[in-house]
């Protein structure tokens, strides 16, 4: 049997100096039957044209020019576009490596799975970590899915740990398998739009293969979406869409298995570091929400210099809802190398403080630097996201999802 055509979907929006990677690695591939599909989503930088130089060197590129919609729009344009029988992902500022699709291939028809999913590269800065599935290596069939990954593949244990990666990059799909589901995200969300799409085909799906190869680069920017400052009075709405849209798809499959309660979670996830800009009424409570024991005007030092460490930093130094006295992190010398007011936590036992604010939202290294902290200066001083308080109908509300 001949090998199967896999149509490759790359959104691209003004991301030119990261491109020639991307690009250069797909038409690389040890599988060459590929149809790869270049979207520039109305990009004003010269990734159009880069687009267009690869597409007159390279039969298997097509190329969509379109007014700018967002990813989900992005998305959706390649795949109404794509012919093949599978359907890969990769964004436009990240690379894959060379034998990526012939790895997905050779296991997604030798098993005749639906979706094969591999692990990546976080790729931040001059680090490289490889992130693996929680998950065992191996085929997964529907009820495998219902005892294994369903009860913990959004949320697990703890809030906030992710089972089954959200991204859509990353995997390899039967076309007839993804194509409704990405076809059905609502163009307005911009967080949380790859969730929206794999977590409601996950359920629907009858298989999967897990594999632990890091196959896939996620280049981690300073300039990347997530950080970006927004549109704040359409952030609300967004959040709202996202919750709602994919709770209904969800709950179609709850018969299946009653995955709510942890997209819940997630969507809570997602909006932590955006609180100021969503919660109504966020500035006249006495409070700094979402740590619940830290008093307006209180004296904080900032644990934690990730995009949520750095946006609780830009919102508290503009509004002095809290005095910082400090801002550290265990990776201070690189941060302040990138021009971030980054100290390292040996200072803490320098200053005067009411409370050690750990402005971290994954459970795991939240602990590790609770207890750590806690060790060190006491635990009345520390202060780390109040779940109960997060997770309360109080909250629901407040946030706009109830």
């Amino acid at each position: 049997r001949g090998l199967l055509l896999i149509s490759v979907i790359v959104p691209i929006y003004n991301v030119s100096k990261y491109l020639h990677q991307c690009i250069d690695s797909i038409i690389n591939q040890t599988y060459n039957n590929l149809e790869i599909i270049l979207v520039d989503d109305g990009s004003t930088d010269d990734s159009g044209t880069i687009c267009d130089e690869y597409a007159l060197a390279d039969a298997r590129i097509a190329v969509i020019h379109k007014k700018n919609g967002g990813l989900v729009s992005a998305r959706k344009a390649g795949m109404r576009y794509a012919k093949g029988e599978y359907i890969g992902y990769v964004d436009g500022d990240d690379w894959i490596e060379p034998q990526m699709y012939e790895k997905l291939y050779q296991i997604i028809s030798r098993f005749d799975v639906q979706i094969v999913l591999c692990d990546h590269f976080e790729n931040n800065q001059n680090n490289l970590k490889m992130v693996h599935s929680c998950f065992e290596e191996g085929i997964y069939h529907k009820q495998d899915l219902i005892n294994e990954i369903y009860p913990q593949m959004i949320s697990r244990n703890k809030f906030y740990e992710q089972g089954v990666s959200a991204a859509v990059w990353g995997k390899l799909y039967k076309k007839d398998v993804i194509e409704e589901f990405q076809l059905e995200v609502d163009d307005r969300i911009i967080m949380g739009e790859d969730a929206a799409c794999i977590y409601p085909c996950m359920l629907y799906v009858s298989s999967i293969y897990i594999l632990h190869d890091c196959l896939y680069h996620y280049r981690q920017t300073m300039d990347s979406i997530s950080k970006q400052k927004r549109d704040y009075p359409q952030e609300r709405e967004r959040f709202k869409v996202l919750y709602h849209t994919t709770l209904k798809k969800l709950r179609r499959y709850s018969h299946v298995y009653d995955v709510c309660r942890q997209w819940k979670e997630y969507v809570l996830f997602l909006m932590i570091p955006r609180v100021e800009c969503i919660y109504k009424d966020y500035w006249q409570l006495d409070y700094l929400y979402p740590f619940s024991k830290v008093k307006k005007g209180s004296k904080v030092i900032l644990y934690g210099a990730g995009t949520y460490g750095q946006r609780l930093y830009n919102n508290l130094t503009s509004t002095h809802f809290c005095e910082i006295v400090l801002w550290v992190d265990q990776n201070y010398k690189e941060l302040s190398n990138m021009g971030f007011a980054v100290q390292s936590p040996e200072k803490i036992k320098l200053m005067d403080y009411d409370y050690i604010i750990v402005a971290i939202t994954y459970a795991k290294p939240r602990e590790e630097v609770y207890w750590m902290l806690s060790d060190q200066y006491g635990e009345e001083k520390i202060s780390i996201v109040d779940e109960t308080l997060l997770k309360s109908d109080v909250s629901m509300k407040a946030l706009g999802l109830m």
